[in-house]
């Protein structure tokens, strides 16, 4: 059975869109660095395939990335030169499948190993296969080059497992596109339609007993056995940002963001809790992106521990999320000061989170 994060800020990708997004702008001599800022990444970050970023960024990224190259049909142009090989562990299992059927069944179902924020779904009709992709919350980023360049990945990764050229019947988009919309057309070789009600692509029910060139039962058996752990593990640690990520969010205003107090909250001890959130520890100094956004807002400076502020807000807030949880902060620090004014109470200085 799939393992669906529930609702968080913190959702996670592998960051392959990203990556290979920085890849191309890198090769055409464009400054990717105003979009990385944009986005609170990082170069190094993306440079290392361990290092997961959040959701919400990479669409940022993109989008940022499309300004800069001047170039609105970016995310095709990506996916059209990626090596397909680059989104890791659901390339190798849709290619150890024996059937393009059977190959569709394992994206879904693993999608989760690369990306937590979306659900591949399967809809079987009699002509027609139905492949929609259900967002498991929204975010409020534009996400128009990464669902494009996702659509192209797709079509040339079904072309390059059965050795065959076929065009999906249809793709859908829920994004509105007002230029370009021939060139879309000419890159996914299908008809396209745009602002529609769901991310869609649409497949003829003939293909899906095409085998799959490289199928290998063998390797299809290691290769779920590993992506099954893959599950449980981010299962586990989204389960655990989020419990961090509220307890965080409480004691901002009040200072108290040390380990021991935010463990204590959680019923755990310190020396339990510095392993489990120790492993991001110092995204953020690897992220100035990160740090640069999170020095725009303040704490009081009652709070005692600001390196372990900048460790823990580094591990949950990945790769520039830190807005989404700020802003909440932001919003409870204006109430607070509004009552404090009404009231003829002096506001207290404020000190910058230091990056």
């Amino acid at each position: 059975m799939r393992v669906v994060p529930h609702e968080s800020p913190l959702l996670w990708t592998r960051g392959v869109a990203a990556r290979e997004t920085l890849s191309y702008l890198d090769r055409r001599g464009i400054d990717a660095e105003p979009a990385l800022f944009g986005a609170g990444l990082s170069r190094r970050q993306l440079s290392e395939n361990n290092i997961g970023v959040s959701v919400a960024s990479q669409y940022r990224f993109l989008e940022l990335a499309a300004t800069e190259a001047n170039d609105n049909l970016l995310g095709l142009h990506v996916a059209a030169e990626m090596d397909m090989r680059a989104v890791g562990i659901l390339f190798y299992l849709a290619g150890s499948s024996p059937t393009v059927s059977e190959a569709l069944e394992h994206l879904a179902h693993y999608s989760a190993t690369t990306n937590e924020a979306l659900v591949l779904e399967i809809f079987r009709y009699e002509d027609e296969v139905i492949l929609t992709i259900r967002h498991v919350q929204e975010f409020n980023e534009q996400r128009h080059q990464f669902f494009e360049l996702l659509a192209l990945w797709f079509i040339r990764t079904l072309h390059m497992q059965t050795n065959l050229d076929f065009a999906p019947l249809r793709v859908t988009f829920t994004h509105a596109r007002d230029a370009g919309q021939r060139e879309v057309h000419r890159l996914l070789r299908c008809p396209v339609e745009f602002a529609q009600t769901v991310d869609s692509w649409v497949l003829p029910q003939r293909i899906m007993d095409l085998p799959i060139v490289s199928g290998d039962s063998y390797l299809l058996r290691i290769l779920t056995v590993h992506a099954d752990e893959l599950l449980t593990e981010r299962h586990s640690v989204t389960g655990l940002q989020s419990m961090v990520a509220d307890q965080l969010t409480s004691l901002l205003p009040s200072g108290e963001i040390r380990a021991a107090a935010v463990a204590q909250r959680l019923n755990m001890s310190t020396r339990s809790f510095h392993p489990a959130a120790g492993e991001g520890g110092d995204d953020l100094r690897r992220n100035p992106g990160a740090a640069a956004a999170a020095s725009r807002h303040s704490l009081p400076c009652t709070q005692p521990d600001v390196d372990q502020a900048d460790r823990l807000v580094a591990w949950l807030f990945g790769a520039g999320g830190v807005h989404s949880r700020l802003q909440k902060v932001d919003r409870n620090n204006a109430q607070a000061s509004e009552t404090k004014t009404a009231s003829g109470s002096a506001m207290s200085d404020t000190c910058p989170v230091r990056s």
